[in-house]
C-alpha cells in the first residue's frame, strides 16, 4: 500500500475517518460505501468524499468496480501472507528500538495497562476487545520506537480487523498464543532486553502468519 500525504482539510478527515472505521472492522472487507450517504453522515458536499475514495483506492484500502462502485479491500491469502513477511522485518525493528530506550514513567505504564487489557480480554474469550487492545498494543509500541519512518511503512502494510467468523475453539486457541508473544515482548521491552524484544516479536508476527496460512479457504 502506498501512504497518500494530504493537507489536513474535509478530505483529510473523511480519509481518517474511513480507514479507522476499516481498521476497527466497522467497516468489513467487501462492504459497499454510498457516496450521498457519506456526505450526509459527514455533513459535506460529495466532492470531499469522492476525493477520500480516490485517496483510499490509491493507498490499496479501498476498490472501485465499475458496476458495484466502491467497496472495502477484501484480501486474499496470499497478499496477507506478503504483508505479514513485511511485518515480520518492521514490526520486530519497533520492538527492538523501543527495548532500546530509556523509557519514561509514562510509557512504562501505558505499556503495561495495554497488556493488561489485553490480558483481561483473554481470560473473559472476549475476540472483539482482545482484536482491539492487540491493534492498539502494536501502535503503541510503534510511538514508544519513536521512529517515524518505521511507523510510516509498518502503516503500509497494516491489516484490518478482517471480522472472520473463525471456529470458536479455533479462535481463542490463536488469541492465547498470541497474547503469550505479547507478554514476552511486553516483559522485554519493560527490562531492556533489545535482542529479546525483537525475536519475541518476530516470532509472534511470524506465528500469525502461520495462523492465517491455516485458515479454510471459503474465509477468503
Amino acid at each position: 500500500m502506498q501512504q497518500v500525504d494530504i493537507p489536513r482539510t474535509q478530505t483529510r478527515d473523511i480519509v481518517d475517518a474511513l480507514k479507522a472505521r476499516i481498521f476497527s472492522g466497522e467497516l468489513r472487507p467487501g462492504t459497499r460505501l454510498i457516496e450521498t450517504e457519506l456526505a450526509r453522515d459527514f455533513d459535506v458536499g460529495r466532492g470531499p468524499v469522492r476525493e477520500a475514495f480516490r485517496v483510499l483506492v490509491g493507498e490499496g484500502h479501498l476498490q472501485s468496480h465499475a458496476h458495484r462502485g466502491v467497496l472495502v479491500r477484501r484480501y486474499t491469502r496470499e497478499e496477507l501472507l506478503e504483508m505479514g513477511c513485511a511485518r515480520e522485518v518492521l514490526e520486530s525493528l519497533a520492538a527492538r528500538l523501543a527495548a532500546e530506550k530509556t523509557l519514561t514513567e509514562e510509557e512504562r505504564s501505558a505499556l503495561r495497562a495495554s497488556q493488561d487489557r489485553m490480558n483481561v480480554a483473554e481470560a473473559e474469550q472476549d475476540l472483539d476487545t482482545y482484536s482491539r487492545e492487540n491493534r492498539n498494543y502494536h501502535t503503541l509500541i510503534e510511538t514508544i520506537a519513536d521512529n517515524a519512518h518505521v511507523a510510516d511503512l509498518i502503516e503500509r502494510v497494516r491489516v484490518p480487523y478482517l471480522g472472520l467468523r473463525l471456529p470458536q475453539l479455533f479462535a481463542v486457541d490463536q488469541l492465547r498464543q498470541s497474547n503469550e508473544g505479547h507478554r514476552l515482548v511486553t516483559y522485554a521491552i519493560l527490562a531492556g532486553a533489545a535482542d529479546v524484544a525483537e525475536a519475541a516479536m518476530r516470532s509472534h508476527i511470524r506465528a500469525g502468519n502461520a495462523h492465517t496460512a491455516q485458515l479454510p479457504d471459503e474465509l477468503f
